[in-house]
């Protein structure tokens, strides 16, 4: 019996996070935080059925950067640190393949911050989580992936990415550096920087080395797109 009920619960937890909560019926232009899905239409706007990425996913459609991109028959791969989140995936895109971990540059176990079940904030990172997070701390322990191994356990292997997408609240450019480029190369990456000097940030220089240009940022100058050079020219 608290089984059923603990089912039920949980059914209904979901559908106040996704219909109620974030008013699923009423259809917005945008889904994103600052329009970066309606820059990302633009984009691949000639690519058919792409598929994205999606580190730090959060939630499948408040403040969600490939909803769009799934309202238009993308397929992609899903992760994050909540499993709670990872639930609201595996609800509203039961064809997408949704995890639940932790990623950086090692496979090791790592702690995880966080404060409620699901949250932006939620990070592997004790800095960021003491600087962003106000009120009691909580902490739990999880394995975490590289990028590639996650990519190469799903049926997504060896499948270029169309479109990257990395918030992972502190470990961006961990994560960037645990995918395999040679195999998985995006030909599009939307990825948090907080430098007050984009150019003079890890990440930007990574993706410069890579032959990357970025194309846009948010009007808060910290979520930015970046282009493969090659892509780029067939677009221009």
């Amino acid at each position: 019996m608290i089984g059923i009920l603990s089912k039920v619960y949980k059914k209904l937890y979901i559908i106040q996070n996704i219909y109620l909560k974030n008013k699923f019926f009423f259809k917005k232009k945008s889904y994103s935080m600052e329009g970066e899905d309606l820059e990302l239409q633009k984009i691949t706007k000639n690519i058919n059925r792409g598929f994205y990425v999606d580190a730090g996913c959060y939630h499948p459609l408040h403040l969600n950067n490939t909803y769009l991109l799934h309202k238009k028959k993308w397929s992609g791969l899903n992760i994050d640190l909540s499993e709670f989140t990872i639930d609201l995936f595996n609800h509203m895109r039961p064809n997408d393949v949704n995890i639940h971990s932790a990623i950086s540059n090692s496979e090791k176990e790592v702690v995880v911050y966080y404060q409620k079940k699901i949250s932006q904030l939620t990070t592997i990172k004790k800095s960021i989580a003491q600087e962003r997070m106000q009120g009691p701390i909580k902490e739990k322990k999880m394995i975490s992936k590289k990028l590639t191994t996650i990519l190469n356990d799903s049926k997504f292997c060896n499948r270029k990415i169309d479109f990257l997408n990395i918030d992972l609240e502190g470990a961006d450019m961990s994560a960037l550096q645990s995918l395999d480029f040679e195999i998985y190369r995006p030909k599009i990456i939307c990825v948090e920087i907080t430098d007050k000097t984009i150019e003079n940030s890890n990440i930007f220089n990574f993706l410069k080395k890579l032959n990357y240009k970025k194309k846009w940022s948010s009007i808060a100058n910290i979520n930015h797109i970046f282009v493969d050079q090659s892509f780029l020219e067939r677009l221009d």
